[in-house]
This record gives structure tokens, sequence and C-alpha cells, in this order.
């Protein structure tokens, strides 16, 4: 079998995806969705509902794995020699979405993406990520302006300056044999950074990326409160990871910057003396993506001191 396409998901509703998957796919491929144990029985009351074996199944651990452990279980069912991660969240829009993929597993030329300079075939495949045109609803105005700016920072040509620290999650392709030797650390079982941790274990083994345009529709955003919340609990995934791993995010780059310039002390009085003000103006219609980034740098910097 070629292709083996995993979905994990908890409590996120995904049979459209699936059917623009299977509308896609060919006839010896496979989609498997990962249900880590959804509380909401609509979710796994309708992706039973629609299984098809053996094109398309649905597998329920006993009890919640977390965001890496799925993924490794899914991996281990699979069947195909390539495998294409997708997150329950996303829309397809692109016709020829599967069969680009497909494409790019059949070049056979080395890449030389690799910070060493050193050729190696192509292993791993990241599409990319867009957005809906407009925002779905006020609340979630301060997700969907983060994520518009980033996709227009984040361009084809940047992704591919920058492969390993552009390497995401949500949309990505890669070899089977090499993905059950590497597999995500399944001590990331909260929100955030497990594929900050996965890139960083490619650049490591000088494994390849190639990024390709050939993105899907980020459709779950969630209202700001929520986001807030979510955002916290990555950073708090990210103060916990080594420093070598720190130093390839933005938020923890920049606050081992201002530490070694003994400056961080200074934000971290900031943050807390104008944290409901930015609370105020992130929970609200018009948000600002400056005091975010000013709130996910000030959060940080108070767990780093702890």
């Amino acid at each position: 079998m070629k292709l083996s396409v995993l979905i994990p998901t908890y409590n996120y509703e995904c049979c459209n995806l699936v059917r623009q998957i299977l509308a896609q796919l060919p006839e010896d491929g496979e989609v498997i969705v990962g249900d880590d144990c959804s509380t909401y029985r609509i979710v796994s009351g309708r992706l039973k509902e629609m299984e098809d074996p053996p094109r398309f199944r649905v597998i329920r651990p006993e009890h919640n794995l977390g965001r890496a452990a799925i993924r490794n279980a899914l991996a281990y069912e699979a069947k195909g020699d390539w495998l294409l991660f997708i997150d329950a969240d996303a829309e397809v829009k692109s016709p020829t979405f599967i069969a680009d993929y497909l494409a790019a597993t059949e070049e056979d030329r080395p890449s030389t993406t690799t910070d060493d300079g050193q050729s190696s075939l192509v292993y791993v495949v990241c599409g990319g990520t867009g957005n809906a045109p407009r925002c779905p609803r006020p609340a979630a105005r301060l997700r969907y302006d983060y994520e518009v700016a980033a996709e227009r920072r984040l361009t084809l040509e940047h992704r591919r300056r920058n492969p390993y620290a552009q390497f995401t999650t949500f949309n990505f392709l890669i070899r089977r044999t090499l993905f059950l030797s590497v597999k995500f650390d399944e001590r990331c079982k909260e929100y955030g950074h497990e594929d900050t941790q996965f890139g960083l274990e490619l650049k490591q083994r000088s494994i390849a990326i190639k990024h390709i345009d050939n993105k899907l529709m980020h459709m779950g955003l969630e209202d700001a409160e929520v986001y807030i919340e979510k955002t916290e609990t990555a950073l708090r995934s990210l103060a916990s990871m080594d420093l070598a791993q720190r130093k390839h995010v933005r938020v923890s780059a920049l606050a081992l910057r201002l530490e070694r310039w003994h400056l961080l002390w200074i934000v971290r009085k900031l943050f807390k003396l104008t944290k409901p003000l930015l609370r105020y103006n992130l929970l609200g219609y018009y948000p600002s993506q400056t005091l975010f980034a000013f709130y996910k740098l000030g959060y940080y910097a108070q767990l780093s001191r702890s």
C-alpha cells in the first residue's frame, strides 16, 4: 500500500474531512482516524457510522493517550509506505491535494535542505497551513488574526529557508519506516510544541524536509478565552523543554536573550501590572497581535523564573 492518511481527533467532528480525503484517495490507500476517547458522543458515533474497511476505519484506545501517543498509535496501525498526518480541524480546498503529495513521494533526486549542506533523499514533506477568507465569528478574532498573520509571514520561500523550524504536525507526509524510528515524544500529552521537538529530532538526524505549496485550511478556531488558555498550556510545555529546544522557538529565544541582557525582570514586572488590561483587549472585538505577543512573552517570563 502506498499511502495511509492518519487523522487524530479529540472531541472534534471530522467526518467532512474524511469524506474529502476519501474522494481523492487512490484505490489502494486508507484513512484511519484515531479517536482519542472523545467525550462528545456525536464525534465517535458519526465516525463509527462512516466506517468502511479497509478504506476507512477508526481506532479508539481504552483510555486517552494524549496528542503525541495517539499519533504514534495511528502509525503502528497504518499499512502504507507513506503516512500523511492531518489534524482533524482541517479542510481540503485543492482538488489535487493527495495527488500533489503522491507526486512528491516519487521524486528520487536528492534534497539539500540540511544545514550542513549534505544531500539526502526526501523523507518528509510539509504542505503548509491556510486560512478561511474571513473570521467565522467575532469571538474567534484573536485566533483568526494570529493565524492569518502567521500565514503571511510563513511564505513557501521562508519555510524552505527554515525547514526544521517551520515543521508542523498540521499537514505533513513522512515515510512510515522513518516515522517509527523517530516517533513523537509521548511525554507531550497537552497542547503545544510536539512539532518543535519532532522537527529538531529530524534536524539532528540530518533528515531532509521538503516544503511544498499544498495547504489545508485551518478551521478549528477557538474563541479568545479558550485560545488564551491553550496558549498558556503550550507555554508551560515550552518551559519544560530543554535549552536546545527552547532556543528554536521565538518567544523562548527572545526571553533567553533578555535574560542575558538582565532585562527579563522588567518584562515580568510590566506583565504583572498590565495583565488585566491585556486580557481585556485580547478578549474584545479588536484584539491587538502586538499585545498578544507581549502577553505570551510575559507569561513565559513568569514561568522561566519559577
